[in-house]
């Protein structure tokens, strides 16, 4: 399971500088990535994207930031219905991959909010690993708690600022910001897709540039597996690695939804091979 964290958004958010690494994408102290295009254009490795994401907003328990909870529908009812998710349907996969195999024939479209759902935790620790992580989400949507799983449906979890996720040796808003993962490396129904945002007291306007980072990333490579070498079942990667948010860290858009504005993060385009420089609308 390969992790696509954040990186670099710290530096332009909150005044510290992050570097990347490019195995696990982690955002680690150090200075600022540039905007990094050298590193060619993203490839196809014949697995699965998401065609029309249908996002669900998790809230883990009673204290995440109430401007998240109260905030957070409306930006992700505006963004997967916006002309940021039309930008992404270059990375359709009618096309053979870079490994022979065939593709799987899905086209990206736009998608929509499906709700906010606050859960109630059985597992009330502070400090959660990705495991845990992935056995109350799963606990969750068993239970009926949660919209059920299919291979459109992303579950964005929203913790309180007191929870600390670790995840392959790192610690939330220490080492990293945010990422998305799968629970299996099955492209089957059964399969769940999610993105871990913790809160690490940046801020609204952070939060929706994370989550469009992770959201982007899990529409264009919904199975993202361990380290710099990507394979199947990885969908768009550059060949060492990076996913389409993580060569445009820190590089900020806007998206407008009638009067409200957010902001949100440019991403890497084979169009044109640069980061997007757009702004983004949604009716």
């Amino acid at each position: 399971m390969r992790i696509s964290f954040v990186a670099g958004l710290f530096a332009a958010l909150a005044g510290s500088a992050y570097a990347n690494t490019q195995a696990l994408h982690v955002m680690r102290i150090g200075p600022a990535a540039p905007r990094a295009v050298a590193a060619g254009k993203m490839l196809y490795y014949a697995g699965p994207v998401i065609a029309n994401v249908k996002a669900v907003a998790v809230i883990w328990g009673a204290h995440v930031n109430p401007t998240t909870v109260k905030q957070i529908p409306g930006f992700l009812k505006a963004i997967t219905n916006s002309t940021f998710i039309d930008q992404l349907k270059q990375y359709d996969t009618n096309i053979t991959g870079v490994n022979g195999m065939g593709g799987t024939d899905q086209f990206i479209g736009r998608g929509s909010f499906v709700g906010e759902y606050t859960i109630t935790p059985k597992n009330t620790a502070t400090r959660l690993s990705d495991a845990q992580v992935q056995t109350e989400l799963e606990g969750q949507i068993a239970a009926g708690k949660l919209p059920a799983a299919d291979l459109n449906t992303l579950y964005l979890i929203y913790f309180p600022r007191n929870v600390t996720i670790t995840a392959f040796g790192m610690t939330s808003c220490v080492a990293f910001g945010a990422y998305h993962s799968s629970v299996s490396a099955s492209a089957t129904p059964s399969n769940v897709f999610y993105t871990v945002e913790p809160d690490c007291g940046l801020g609204f306007a952070s939060q929706t540039v994370i989550s469009s980072h992770e959201l982007a990333e899990a529409v264009s490579d919904a199975i993202p597996t361990p380290g710099s070498h990507p394979a199947y079942p990885q969908a768009w990667n550059t060949s060492n690695g990076s996913e389409i948010g993580d060569l445009c860290q820190a590089y900020k858009g806007r998206l407008t939804a009638g009067a409200v504005g957010y902001s949100v993060q440019e991403v890497f385009l084979n169009s044109t091979n640069a980061c997007g420089k757009g702004n983004f609308t949604s009716p």
